[in-house]
C-alpha cells in the first residue's frame, strides 16, 4: 500500500497549501460563472442609436417604434458628421441619417462593424417598423376602397407583404465575416498567452533548480533579473504577434489596419508579461504559478468581449470585464484593425494596467529570497 502513503501525503500537502485549494475550488465556478455572462444572450442588452431626422413627421412612427423596445435608446445629433464619429469612435453602434424627402430618398444606416450583434439587431428593428407602418397604410386604403363599394369588405383584409425598405446600410468596412470580427482578439490572445504562461513557470523553474539563488547571490539587483526577463519575454511576444498577424491575413481575414494592430497587440504582450510577473512572484511555486494563470487567463478571455460583444452581456459582467485588461486590449485591438481609428483611452488603460504589473512583481519578486 505504498501508493496510499505517497496518496495521503500530497493530498495533505495540497490540503495545507492555500495557493494550491483555491484555484482548484474556484476555477469551475469562476469558469461556469464567466461563460453564462458571455453568453447570456445572442441579443444586446442595450443599444444606443443616434439619429438626424430631416423629415420630420415622416420618419416619426418609426422613432416611436423603436423607443417601445426596451433595449433600444435614441439620441439625435445634429450633423451627419457627428453621428459618423459616434459610430466610428465606439459610443454608438448606428447611426440613422433621414433625408427631407424620406421615404422617397431612401435613409442611411451607418453602422459599427465591430459590433455586429448590436447592428444587426437595430436593422432587423427598422425592417420590421417599416412593414408595420406600410401594413397600417395598406389596411386603411383598402378600407377606404372597400367603403366606396356597395359589397361589404370581408372581416380579414389581405395586406401585400412589403418587399423592400427605404434604407441603405453603409460601414467602413463591407463585406465582413463572423472570422474577421474574432481575428483582432484572437491575434492578441494567441500573442499574450504565450507570454504569460512562459514567463511564470521559467522563473518558477529558477527557483526550484537553483539558478535563482544564485542570481541573488551574485552582484546583481533583483530589479534588474525583473526587466531582463521581461523585456526577453516581451520580444518573443512580439514575435508571436507577427506570425499571428500574417497566419489570420493568410486565412483570409480583412485587416484593413495590420500596422496599428501589430502595435497594439506587441503593448498588449508586455501588459501580459507583466501579469505573469506578478503570478510567479505571488505564487513562487511553478504548479501553483500555472494554475493561478490558467484560473486568470480563462475568465479574462471570456470576459474581454473577443468572442461576443459585450452589449449581449448582464450588467454584472460588463462590470468585471472594466477591470480586465484583456477587454481593453480587444477592443482597442479591433478598432485599430477594421477602422484604423487607435482608441486613447484602451492605450492609456493597457498602459496602466502594464506599469502596475511590473512594478507590483518587481516589488514582490525580493520575497522569494525566503524560500531559497
Amino acid at each position: 500500500m505504498k501508493w496510499a502513503v505517497i496518496a495521503s501525503r500530497d493530498l495533505k500537502a495540497w490540503a495545507k497549501d492555500p495557493r494550491r485549494m483555491a484555484p482548484t475550488i474556484l476555477m469551475p465556478i469562476l469558469m461556469l460563472g464567466v461563460m453564462y455572462g458571455a453568453f447570456y444572450d445572442y441579443k444586446p442588452r442595450h443599444v444606443t442609436v443616434a439619429v438626424l431626422n430631416e423629415s420630420g413627421s415622416n420618419f416619426k412612427p418609426i422613432i416611436d417604434y423603436l423607443k417601445h423596445d426596451k433595449r433600444i435608446s435614441i439620441k439625435y445629433v445634429d450633423s451627419v458628421s457627428k453621428g459618423k464619429y459616434l459610430v466610428k469612435t465606439g459610443q454608438v453602434p448606428v447611426f440613422i441619417y433621414v433625408p427631407k424627402n424620406f421615404p422617397k430618398h431612401k435613409a442611411t444606416v451607418f453602422y459599427d462593424p465591430t459590433d455586429p450583434l448590436s447592428s444587426n439587431y437595430v436593422r432587423g428593428k427598422l425592417a420590421k417598423a417599416w412593414a408595420k407602418e406600410m401594413g397600417k397604410k395598406m389596411k386603411s386604403m383598402f378600407r377606404k376602397l372597400f367603403a366606396m363599394m356597395p359589397v361589404k369588405p370581408p372581416h380579414a383584409i389581405p395586406v401585400p407583404s412589403v418587399s423592400g425598405v427605404p434604407f441603405k446600410f453603409e460601414t467602413y468596412v463591407k463585406g465582413l465575416k463572423y472570422f474577421d470580427f474574432l481575428a483582432p482578439g484572437l491575434i492578441v490572445i494567441g500573442a499574450t498567452m504565450g507570454s504569460i504562461f512562459g514567463l511564470g513557470r521559467v522563473m518558477m523553474e529558477e527557483v526550484e533548480s537553483g539558478v535563482a539563488y544564485s542570481l541573488f547571490a551574485a552582484p546583481i539587483r533583483s530589479r534588474d533579473v525583473v526587466l531582463g526577463r521581461f523585456v526577453s519575454m516581451s520580444f518573443w511576444g512580439v514575435v508571436r504577434t507577427a506570425i499571428a498577424i500574417a497566419t489570420v491575413l493568410a486565412l483570409g481575414a480583412k485587416i484593413l489596419h495590420p500596422f496599428l494592430l501589430f502595435f497594439i497587440a506587441s503593448l498588449s504582450v508586455a501588459t501580459m508579461v507583466g501579469l505573469g510577473l506578478l503570478v510567479a512572484s505571488l505564487a513562487r511555486r511553478s504548479e501553483v504559478a500555472e494554475m493561478v494563470t490558467g484560473a486568470l487567463t480563462v475568465p479574462m478571455m471570456f470576459l474581454a468581449g473577443i468572442f461576443m460583444p459585450p452589449s449581449v452581456m448582464p450588467w454584472w459582467a460588463v462590470e468585471l470585464a472594466k477591470i480586465n485588461p484583456l477587454y481593453y486590449m480587444g477592443d482597442a485591438a479591433r478598432k485599430a484593425a477594421m477602422l484604423g481609428y487607435i482608441d486613447v483611452t484602451d492605450v492609456a488603460v493597457i498602459i496602466g494596467f502594464a506599469v502596475a504589473f511590473v512594478a507590483a512583481g518587481a516589488a514582490l519578486y525580493d520575497g522569494v529570497r525566503e524560500y531559497l
